[in-house]
This record gives structure tokens, sequence and C-alpha cells, in this order.
């Protein structure tokens, strides 16, 4: 779990032959490795002139599902996805240079035992690492100490808010004034606020996340998974798993409104995914698995924050995550179930997609992130 793995045949070739270039954005993505051919986290290369990409590297974490790199920094925080008290959290280092990874440090999920099953989501200010447990139904907060060693310092655990419901968390991040970290509750269709206290010393007694209230209580059985904000900060974009809707929100100093629900899903498959804007804030995207799957296509009103759809593009098996490159050009999609990484040219002006030929192959791919993202 702690050594560089080899590289696979079909990688082709080794990272020091893959110099980047000013038109290469730095690419790491998370896999599944249970039951399959996968080494972890790959590290690759995307030219953004010719859409093509080139995996570099590859780094043994076992169920990686999850992988975001540390604000202004290449080292980046990832997890162990496991249903059991294998449960972990990561700290590694990334080589701009050579595509290398390494792996710095590790850290259980839980205090003790159970509790923190399934860690699915991760965010960090560069201080702390916070992960969303989903079967656990728990939030873990480590702190990041001078030597890079990862410690378990605050862990949230939720009771169920009906008798008909288990919470499932999904996802925490942060409000765009960096004041609040919100917490989307999958079982208990709602989103918790907390109060971010970027002053608590990793090695320090204070909680990094205080002041818990729900902030938003969705309908029964939607169950909330994702969300983006715009780039203004004034409106929020959730995705529901369950209902396959998007609820749009106007926010201001911690405060949600909604304001409108569509339903994103094609079919009632009850397995939307991700969600993003373009660059330009134009056009929103969500992903949707299980049933016709693929990702619907919207045009945002940047006045009212409000949505209409424009299209929708059918994509390979189980679209967990994808991202779009910082100049819009390319949305790329992870297809779990078809092991590979769909590459779209993204027409700026319509917000539709055009498939491409230059599919990443990799087994069973379920996160995408760039270095400076």
């Amino acid at each position: 779990m702690k050594h560089l793995a080899l590289i696979p045949l079909f990688l082709l070739c080794m990272a020091c032959q893959h110099p980047s270039t000013p038109s290469d954005l730095h690419l790491l993505v998370g896999t599944y490795t249970d039951g399959g051919e996968s080494q972890g986290i790959y590290s690759g290369l995307f030219n953004e002139q010719s859409g093509q990409a080139t995996l570099r590297s590859s780094l043994m974490v076992e169920n990686p599902s999850f992988v975001r790199f540390l604000p202004g920094s290449s080292a980046f925080c990832t997890l162990s996805e496991f249903h059991d008290a294998r449960a972990a959290a990561h700290l590694g280092s990334y080589a701009p240079e050579d595509g290398r990874l390494r792996l710095v440090s590790s850290c259980l999920a839980a205090p003790e035992g159970p509790g923190a099953e399934d860690p699915c989501n991760a965010w960090s200010d560069g201080s702390h690492i916070v992960t969303a447990n989903y079967s656990g139904g728990s939030l873990s907060v480590f702190a990041i100490g001078d030597d890079s060693t990862l410690s378990l310092r605050q862990f949230i655990s939720y009771p169920a808010l009906r008798d008909s419901t288990v919470s499932h968390i999904h996802c925490a991040l942060p409000t765009p004034d960096s004041r609040y970290l919100l917490v989307t509750d999958l079982g208990n269709d709602c989103i918790y606020r907390y109060t971010i206290h970027p002053d608590a010393a990793p090695d320090g007694e204070a909680d990094f996340l205080t002041d818990h209230c729900i902030a938003y209580t969705g309908p029964t059985g939607w169950g909330p998974r994702h969300f983006v904000f715009s780039n203004d900060g004034s409106f929020m974009y959730l995705i529901n798993e369950l209902g396959g809707t998007i609820v749009v929100f106007r926010y201001n100093d911690g405060v949600l409104e909604p304001i409108q629900n569509e339903m994103a899903e094609e079919v009632p498959a009850h397995g939307s995914a991700d969600i993003h804007l373009s660059p330009d804030g134009r056009f929103l995207y969500a992903s949707h698995r299980l049933q016709h799957d693929g990702i619907s296509i919207w045009q945002v009103d940047s006045l009212s924050g409000r949505i209409s759809k424009v299209g929708y593009q059918p994509t390979g098996r189980h679209p967990r995550n994808f991202i779009l490159t910082p100049s819009g050009n390319y949305l790329l999609v992870a297809c779990r179930d078809d092991d590979r990484i769909e590459v779209y040219r993204r027409h700026t002006d319509t917000g539709l997609l055009s498939p491409t030929d230059h599919d990443i192959k990799l087994p069973r791919p379920v996160c995408l992130q760039w270095l400076g993202e």
C-alpha cells in the first residue's frame, strides 16, 4: 500500500519520456482497485491543443476513489474507500517534472473500530483534510502536521433524523466566502452547515468545525449528493442522486434559498452523480448513471441563476465523476464500468459536447483532478 507500483504495459512509456509542455495539464486519476487490474492512482498529462493524454506513473493505494490536490501545492490528499475499519485518508506528493507519485502519510478515518466506512469525498484547506464517510454517516477531520503527518483531530457522526432514514454523508465543501463548510447527507435529505476556523492550529486543541446547523432540508428520498457554486458565489447548484433533480439556490452569508427545481435524469434511474459549471459559468453539466448513462447540459442565466436544459450527451457506463479543462474546450468523463476516460470536445457557444477519438484506457476510473484546480 505504501510503494510506487510498477507501471503496467498499457501505459506504453515511462514517465521520464514525457516531460510536460506549456499546453499540458497535470492530471490525477483515482480508481477502484478491488477485483481488477488497477494500480490505484495514476498521473498523466492532457494536452489542450490536441485533446490527447499521456499516462506517466502510478501509485498503489487501495480504492482511492477520490483525489484532490491541496491548494497551491503539488501535494494531494486521497482516501481508501472500504466498508470496514480499513477506511483511511492519505497524503501524497506529485512531481510535476516527471509525474512520479509518492505516499507521505496515512491515518485511519475512525478513532477506533467502525464509524467511518466508505469515505468517498475529500476537501482540504492546506492544513486540514475533511473526508465525507458515506456508509459511516460521518465526517473525519485530519490535521496535517509540520512534518506532513496526518492525525485525526475531529470526528463527527450523524444520527438518523427520521425513523426510516440512515445518514449517508457524500461531500463536504466550503462556501465561496470560505466561512462555512456545507455537508450533504444523502440519507437524511439535508445539507448541514459548519463554521470553519482556519486558525485552529493542526497541533492545537480547538475544533476546526463548529456551530452545526441544518442549512437545507429537501424532499424525502431525493438524496443530496454534490454541489457547485457560481463564479460570483451568488448561486449554488445541487445534484440529488436518488431524485435525479437539480436544485438551484440563491446563496448569501451561509443562507441557502431554493429558487428552482429541475428533473435532470432522462429516466428515473436514481443514479445522478456529479455536477460542474463551465469555466465561464454559462453552462451547467450533471452526470447520470445506472440507466441511459450520460451528461445533462444546461444553460445558466447569469442574472437570475436559473437554468434551462439544452441537451443530453450519452456516455460510457457509470459516469461517476467528470471534469472540464480550464479553457472549457474539453470535458473528460470517468466511465468506471467501461474502463476508460472519455474525452469530449465542448462547443463553448452552445455548451454541447462532441466525442473525440482520444479515450484514455484505465481500469475502473472514478475520479479526475487537475493540478491547481
